[in-house]
């Protein structure tokens, strides 16, 4: 029967290098058999409960099982984490359906979630590529138009612009600051996509410091959301994991966007 250490070995043999350091197992048993998985973007309380009623034995996110910001492997937290109500709530929730979780963070990047955004955006081929740091060449149009095109491709309402000048303004290069690239504590990737020559950046999720370091260099960002920017990537790796492991049932649980207009 298969085991998390043998879906944790079939990424590795994707990748080529052992998991990074905030991946791996952080709740349950590894060596245990698995009947049925699930994959999604944060193992939240209503990911786990899902989990629960498709009687899964694995659940792998792709972000962080606890406050603060991978908290299992922090020698700094604050003094008891492990009673905050979302940590508590989730820890209950694993057990009370006796669920194995494994982070699979950088490793799901490599694999699919960058190209798979870009595959959705209708991107093609990346122009320049320096590992998972990618620009696209598209045919020069306004950047009210590349809004538009975004919005649809993403089947989004609504998105957040920097615009750092004219609506009417031409762009043609873009970056990719996807997932939560283009957040403040990530601003190093946006200037490598800056000295790459990118004139636009459609990003996954950013906030006021990362969209004023890209405005004030005079690069728009859009922004569509972290978890809507790595859905597409997370199916597309249950589709990948599920024809490697047949003899396991594996489903995936779309993490929705977290904010709404009001």
């Amino acid at each position: 029967m298969t085991t998390t250490n043998d879906v944790i070995g079939y990424i590795e043999s994707l990748t080529g290098h052992p998991l990074n350091g905030d991946e791996g197992v952080q709740h349950g048993d590894a060596r245990q058999a698995i009947h049925g998985a699930m994959i999604c973007w944060m193992a939240t309380a209503d990911a786990i409960a899902a989990a629960g009623e498709r009687h899964t034995d694995l659940l792998i996110g792709h972000e962080s099982l606890y406050f603060p910001y991978d908290a299992v492997h922090r020698t700094d937290n604050p003094t008891g984490w492990e009673s905050w109500q979302i940590n508590r709530q989730r820890r209950v929730l694993l057990d009370a359906h006796a669920l194995t979780f494994a982070r699979v963070h950088g490793s799901a990047d490599e694999i699919c979630i960058l190209d798979d955004f870009a595959t959705l955006l209708g991107l093609g081929a990346p122009v320049v590529a320096e590992k998972l740091v990618k620009v696209f060449e598209i045919p020069p149009c306004r950047l009210d138009e590349l809004v538009t095109r975004v919005k649809e491709r993403m089947g989004m309402a609504h998105v957040r612009l920097a615009a750092a000048g004219s609506l009417q303004q031409p762009v043609h290069r873009v970056g990719m600051p996807w997932g939560g690239l283009g957040l403040f504590v990530n601003v190093t990737y946006q200037q490598r996509l800056i000295e790459l020559g990118c004139d636009v950046m459609i990003a996954g999720e950013s906030d006021n410091y990362g969209f004023r370091f890209a405005a004030e260099c005079g690069i728009p960002m859009i922004e569509t959301s972290h978890e809507i920017s790595e859905n597409p990537g997370l199916r597309h790796l249950t589709q990948i994991l599920a024809a490697a492991f047949p003899d396991v049932h594996w489903s995936f649980y779309e993490n929705p966007c977290v904010w709404q207009w009001a």
